[in-house]
C-alpha cells in the first residue's frame, strides 16, 4: 500500500511539473512581444542598438520576450513606397512601433491611431503636429536639440574666444527651422556675437556652400537642427578642415567620426532611455499617460585630432569642458 501511494505520489509530481512547465510554455508564447522600429537612415541605428541594449537590461531580451520588424525607409525612393512599408510594418500588428526621428514619427501617425508609437529624439514637437491632438498614442523621447542651441553658441566662444565670424546654416525644408533661427539670433545677442545665417535645401546645397567660401572667412559655423545636415555634415568634413571651419554639431557620434565638437545626447543614450518607455508601453500603461522625456546625458565631446587640424589652440582649461573626447591631443 505505502508502494502504491509512493507510486501516486511520484506521478502527481511529476504531472504537476509537467503542467508546470506547460504553462510557463504558454505565457512565455503570450509575452513573446513584436516591436516594429522605422529607421530613416543608417546612421541611426545606434539609437536601435540602444534600444535593444535598455530592453535587455529590463529582461525584455531578443528571442525570448521581445522580436523586432525593422523597416529601413532609405531603402526605397519617394513617400509612396515609404507609406507601403509603413502600411506593411501595421499589417502585422506590433505591440508598439518605435520611430527614430520626426519623418518616421509622422508616418505612422498619418497611417494609424491604434498602435502605440514611442519615438526617439524629435527636435520640437513642431515636428509632429498630431503628437499634442486628443487621442494620440504618441510619446517618446525628446533630443533636446532646439533647448540647447544657446548653449552651443556659447561653448563654442569659450573654445574659441577670438572667433567674431560666425556663420549659421539652416535646413530650409525643416519644420523647427524659423523657431532655430530666433533662437540662434537670441542667444548670439546675449553673447555680444554676430550670425550670418544661410539656407541650404540638400547635402549637394551645403557642398556647393562650403566650396565656394574662402579658407578662414568664417571662424566657426553652426548648424540648426536638421538630420539631413547632420549626415552631411560628416560628408563634408575635407571641407571644413581646408576651409579652416570650425563646427559644433549636435551628436558625440559626429565628433567620432571626425568633427570638431558637439553638445547634444548621443543616439545611444537616446535608445537607452527611450526602452524605459517601450516596456511601459508593453506592460499595458497608455502612451498618453507618459509624458516626452527630455534627455538625461546631455554632453559636450570633443575630437582633439580634428581640432589639432585648425589655426586654434586649445588650453587644458578649455579642454576640461568636454565629458567626452577622440583622437589625441598634440603635445
Amino acid at each position: 500500500m505505502k508502494k502504491q501511494r509512493k507510486i501516486l505520489f511520484l506521478i502527481l509530481l511529476v504531472a504537476g511539473t509537467l503542467l508546470d512547465w506547460s504553462s510557463s510554455q504558454q505565457k512565455q508564447d503570450v509575452d513573446l512581444y513584436t516591436i516594429g522600429i522605422v529607421i530613416a537612415n543608417e546612421d541611426r541605428k545606434d539609437k536601435v542598438a540602444g534600444l535593444k541594449a535598455g530592453l535587455q537590461s529590463l529582461g525584455l531580451s531578443e528571442g525570448a520576450r521581445v522580436q523586432y520588424v525593422p523597416v529601413y525607409l532609405n531603402a526605397v525612393q519617394t513617400l509612396e513606397e515609404e507609406r507601403s512599408l509603413v502600411q506593411d510594418l501595421i499589417s502585422k500588428k506590433p505591440d508598439v512601433i518605435v520611430t527614430t526621428g520626426a519623418h518616421e514619427t509622422f508616418l505612422i501617425q498619418q497611417e494609424t491611431t491604434m498602435v502605440p508609437i514611442v519615438f526617439i529624439g524629435v527636435a520640437s514637437m513642431a515636428e509632429l503636429p498630431l503628437v499634442e491632438t486628443e487621442g494620440t498614442v504618441t510619446c517618446g523621447i525628446s533630443n533636446g536639440q532646439m533647448n540647447v542651441i544657446g548653449k552651443r553658441l556659447e561653448l563654442t566662444t569659450r573654445l574659441l574666444p577670438d572667433a567674431n565670424r560666425f556663420l549659421v546654416i539652416a535646413d530650409s525644408h525643416a519644420p523647427t527651422t524659423e523657431q532655430a533661427i530666433v533662437e540662434a539670433q537670441s542667444a548670439a545677442a546675449s553673447l555680444g556675437i554676430r550670425l550670418q545665417v544661410k539656407q541650404v535645401a540638400s547635402p549637394k546645397d551645403l557642398e556647393q556652400l562650403l566650396s565656394g567660401l574662402s579658407p578662414g572667412e568664417y571662424d566657426a559655423m553652426l548648424p540648426l537642427p536638421s538630420y539631413v545636415l547632420e549626415d552631411a555634415l560628416i560628408d563634408c568634413l575635407p571641407l571644413l578642415i581646408e576651409k579652416q571651419l570650425f563646427v559644433m554639431g549636435a551628436y558625440p557620434e559626429q565628433v567620432k567620426a571626425g568633427l570638431y565638437a558637439a553638445y547634444g545626447v548621443s543616439f545611444h543614450a537616446q535608445g537607452m532611455q527611450a526602452a524605459h518607455m517601450v516596456a511601459r508601453v508593453l506592460d499595458g500603461v497608455p502612451p498618453t499617460a507618459l509624458s516626452i522625456e527630455w534627455p538625461n546625458d546631455v554632453r559636450l565631446a570633443i575630437n582633439a585630432t580634428s581640432l589639432s587640424k585648425l589655426p586654434i589652440t586649445v588650453t587644458d582649461q578649455q579642454w576640461s569642458l568636454a565629458q567626452e573626447w577622440y583622437g589625441v591631443r598634440n603635445k
